[in-house]
């Protein structure tokens, strides 16, 4: 799924023609050859033209169809180049990146919320660009060298990605921006945000009109994403998510097999609600229970990526669904993921506080807050002295959760020396209940746009899509909670699709279980790896307090199990970017 790529930009004639011939022998095939401007790819026909000195690489989707855009006629080029590159996201959506020519220089746009990656160097006059280290390094000279202060924020604030990666001298082109390269010099403009949907003053759509349209384009972006695949494998958890996925495979008309499976000794048991859903979709449903060797931890996720993101447990569990894949002739793995932040999964006061902001929302006020109350098994009172509070403090930046457990002081300050998300900074006038529901979006983006990797090579998660995301921000948050459950106007678009006790239930697996067996079965792999390790060297982690968690005899709780793996998957990145 992943197509690879290298775009050169600013190279003189000799440089450029040596690099011709390193990407010729990796593989890749030349899309643009001009000067001062080249660009190569694995899968060059694929590229669409704009004039003769820019392109669209990846896959691009019309907003009115479900089929793929394979060409684009000259007036949608100049319309493309007329607006430095705003008509692609106004008009289009996909997982692309396109190389726009101008006066000066060349700019880079990358789609919102695509999983094409985009990883660039500029320096010297010159930048590359492309979709991976290992083809990044195709253009550039030495090796990588890690960042540990960027370490330290990535371990500290995890989803919440900037521009700048954990390797040194290397950044990224984040979704819905664009990036204009002029002599070495890398100049970046956000040409996407979520505030520019959020319709404030406005009367949101009703609950009615809203899921018809959420069920419409749920069901047009799944489409869309798998239209490559023969067959799809879905990981059915049994969650609301990965169902409302299958029902939108069955309503589109895909092939499709359903999978859960089952960790050993699992509290997060869901099969009871996967059968249910296959059996209102009439669609098989294959439960494997994950066998005590896949607990070894023998695989290093995170090789390819330029921070420690990929989670080792994740990359066990597709890795063994990739296999089942094969077995059952599927030739695409797709799942719920990132559900819970497009459906506004919010569980605090702050969509009540946007009611007593919002003059549309003032008589939703008393059922929002008894709504809350029941998701969140507080009071009613509490909920509305919360709320009153949130909405008077609005100005207040949104806090993102820090998880500064078992690192040292000085790494826990670097991170906190980072600054805001761009778009955590946006927004007018300010409302605790949108922030709260565009942050969940920066997750979403975070991991969407790491893109395919290791055990999640082959592996889609369709909600994560713009058309469905803008969609959803046109919808005031206190609108999506109802009946004490979250994400309430996805379960009324796909009520008629899915059985009652799924599209209403409130729990929800978890992974701990997993996670505390994983830690147990390499307990003493991890003790050597961390306490002798890049990141103990370097002054990212507290080796006295790791080395306490480690040896304590007490049974581990699944927070502190997740932490020392997460510190175990950057352990194993630093040592593979360092060689």
């Amino acid at each position: 799924m992943i197509q690879k790529y290298l775009i050169a930009i600013g190279l003189g004639e000799a440089r450029q023609h040596r690099l011709l011939g390193r990407l010729c022998r990796a593989g890749l095939s030349v899309v643009l050859d001009r000067p001062g401007l080249l660009t190569a790819g694995g899968t060059p026909s694929k590229a669409i033209p704009i004039r003769q000195s820019g392109c669209i690489l990846g896959s691009l989707f019309s907003r009115t169809s479900a089929k793929r855009v394979l060409s684009l006629p000259g007036s949608e080029t100049e319309h493309i180049l007329d607006s430095g590159g705003r008509h692609l996201l106004d008009k289009y959506w996909g997982d692309y990146i396109a190389l726009i020519p101008l006066a000066e220089g060349a700019a880079v746009l990358r789609s919102p919320f695509g999983t094409l990656p985009c990883l660039y160097r500029a320096a010297n006059g010159h930048a590359h660009l492309a979709s991976d280290i290992d083809t990044l390094q195709l253009g550039t000279e030495g090796k990588w060298s890690v960042d540990y202060d960027a370490v330290a924020r990535q371990l500290v604030f995890a989803d919440m990605r900037l521009r700048e990666t954990c390797i040194k001298d290397v950044c990224e082109v984040r979704g819905g921006e664009r990036v204009h390269f002029l002599r070495g010099m890398a100049e970046h403009h956000v040409l996407w945000s979520p505030w520019d949907f959020v319709f404030a003053g406005r009367a949101p759509p009703g609950a009615q009109e809203a899921a018809a349209r959420l069920r419409e384009e749920t069901i047009r972006c799944v489409q869309a994403k798998t239209d490559d695949a023969d067959r799809c494998l879905v990981m059915l958890s049994g969650g609301l998510d990965s169902s409302i996925v299958a029902a939108a495979l069955t309503a589109s008309g895909r092939d499709a097999e359903c999978l859960n499976l089952v960790a050993p000794a699992s509290a997060g048991d869901e099969r009871v609600y996967a059968r249910a859903a296959c059996e209102r979709l009439t669609l098989t449903l294959a439960e494997r229970r994950m066998d005590e060797g896949s607990l070894l931890w023998d695989l290093p996720a995170t090789t390819h990526l330029p921070r420690p993101v990929a989670r080792s447990f994740e990359q066990m569990l597709y890795r063994t669904a990739g296999d089942i894949a094969e077995e059952l002739g599927c030739d695409m793995i797709v799942d719920g993921g990132g559900g819970d932040n497009v459906f506004c999964s919010l569980q605090s006061a702050s969509p009540a506080a946007d009611c007593l902001l919002d003059r549309q929302g003032l008589r939703a006020f008393g059922r929002t807050c008894n709504e809350v109350a029941a998701l969140t098994h507080a009071s009613a009172w509490r909920v509305a002295r919360k709320a009153v509070r949130r909405a008077w403090e609005r100005s207040r930046p949104y806090r993102w959760p820090a998880a500064e457990q078992m690192l040292l002081p000085k790494a826990i300050a670097a991170a906190h020396r980072s600054p805001l998300h761009p778009w955590l900074s946006a927004g007018n006038p300010p409302r605790p209940g949108r922030s709260a529901q565009i942050a969940q979006l920066i997750g979403a983006q975070s991991f969407m746009e790491d893109g395919p990797h290791g055990a999640k090579l082959n592996v889609l998660s369709p909600l994560v899509s713009q058309p469905l995301i803008e969609h959803c921000l046109s919808l005031a948050p206190y609108q999506w909670i109802e009946r004490g459950c979250n994400r309430a106007i996805a379960r009324r678009a796909f009520a008629d699709m899915l059985p009652p006790e799924v599209i209403w239930r409130r729990s929800k697996g978890i992974p701990d279980s997993y996670i505390v067996q994983l830690y147990e079965a390499n307990r003493e792999m991890i003790r050597d790896q961390l306490l002798g390790g890049l990141l103990a060297g370097a002054g990212v982690i507290d080796i006295a307090t790791v080395e306490a968690a480690l040896d304590d005899p007490t049974p581990f709780r699944g927070r502190e199990c997740s932490r020392i793996v997460r510190l175990m998957d950057a352990e194993i990145w630093a040592r593979t970017i360092t060689g």
